[in-house]
């Protein structure tokens, strides 16, 4: 009952809040131009008596008014109701062609059931949901990452097909959803073709699919130390901790032979980041991470992420598989050795398609 009483307040403030079309705005005022010569129109009268003598009060607007006036307020509001259904009718035949196709990555097992396609994502026109669902089958069982990686890389052609025969202007595009960190990353790369893509997320407190839309609490992430890297290294291990510290104990484990360079938050909480600007913030120190490893040579980077899964879409929508080096994405299994059991080699420059790395020492993958 209390997630529907929010629910009910949230699209009540939208509602309220929502930007207004010329249309509405000129039927609006139109409206108001009409009742205006009513409420300017009016007669009062007030009598007292005191036991001897009457005193009458009368107040009138009306017979003051110039005779014009009134019409002239009819005809332009008139004008003005009728201008603003011709503009909404027209809006609303070009909504009606809008689509917003609303994609859904269910790769966990603890992945809610609830459809992201219902959630208020402020996008016009109609919904075309988008489920890429490889979920284990039960709590025991650990990611497939052979299906993941099936899954994920259909997404371009999937999305081509919803959106075949449209206008690109028509088409609007949404991404979230919980899955594996590499699935994620590799879902924002194959979706950086597109023009504009909204992002969203699950509000674990709320339990409910979110924008990103949430003020900038201002924190950034700590500045990397780059010196534990040995000149000439052509490879080296970037450890991102965002929502949850990073285990290094763990990454060590997995890639012995590699140095370890550390892109850390300054505050490192899982629901921290629910602001657009913070997030950019975050991608924009990714990316300076990694052009600096590129400028250190280091040609290929083994990249272990802790984020939100909204901000792995967006680290993966901001990789330039043409000028930064090959990367390999890691995902975690506290239970495996070494805890970095498989990677996806994200596509890169002569190598479009995306690849499965099973290893039993990462280090050693190729």
């Amino acid at each position: 009952m209390t997630n529907f009483i929010q629910t009910v307040v949230l699209r009540l403030l939208d509602w309220v809040t929502r930007p207004r079309t010329v249309g509405l705005r000129l039927v609006v005022t139109g409206g108001a131009l009409l009742a205006a010569p009513f409420s300017l129109d009016w007669l009062g009268q007030l009598d007292l008596f005191d036991g001897k003598h009457w005193l009458s009060i009368k107040a009138a607007t009306g017979s003051s008014l110039p005779q014009w006036m009134a019409p002239t307020a009819y005809a332009v509001g008139c004008l003005l109701v009728a201008a603003g259904l011709v503009l909404l009718y027209v809006d609303h035949k070009r909504t009606s062609r809008k689509v917003a196709i609303v994609i859904e990555l269910r790769g966990l097992h603890s992945s809610p059931d609830t459809p992201a396609k219902d959630t208020d994502l402020r996008l016009p026109g109609q919904r075309l949901p988008l489920l890429m669902d490889f979920r284990p089958q039960s709590e025991t069982e650990l990611v497939n990452p052979s299906l993941a990686l099936q899954k994920v890389t259909s997404l371009k052609s999937l999305l081509q097909t919803h959106a075949d025969g449209r206008d690109p202007s028509d088409v609007a595009v949404a991404v979230g959803g919980l899955a594996a960190v590499p699935a994620l990353f590799l879902a924002g790369m194959l979706l950086d073709d597109e023009s504009a893509v909204t992002l969203y997320d699950w509000h674990r407190d709320g339990k409910r699919w979110r924008l990103i839309d949430g003020p900038d609490d201002g924190k950034r992430l700590m500045p990397v130390d780059y010196s534990s890297l040995s000149t000439g290294a052509t490879e080296a291990v970037l450890a991102v901790s965002l929502s949850y510290a990073v285990s290094l104990s763990a990454v060590k484990a997995s890639f012995p032979t590699l140095e370890v360079v550390e892109l850390r938050a300054e505050e490192v909480v899982a629901d921290k980041y629910w602001s657009s600007e913070k997030q950019q913030a975050v991608v924009a120190a990714f990316r300076t991470a990694v052009q600096e490893l590129l400028h250190r040579g280091a040609h290929r980077i083994h990249l272990v992420l802790a984020a939100p899964a909204s901000l792995s879409l967006r680290l993966g929508m901001s990789y330039d598989r043409r000028l930064m080096p090959e990367l390999l994405v890691y995902q975690y299994e506290r239970t495996c050795t070494p805890p970095y059991p498989w990677a996806f080699a994200m596509p890169t420059h002569g190598k479009p398609d995306a690849i499965l790395v099973v290893t039993t020492k990462a280090a050693a993958a190729s």
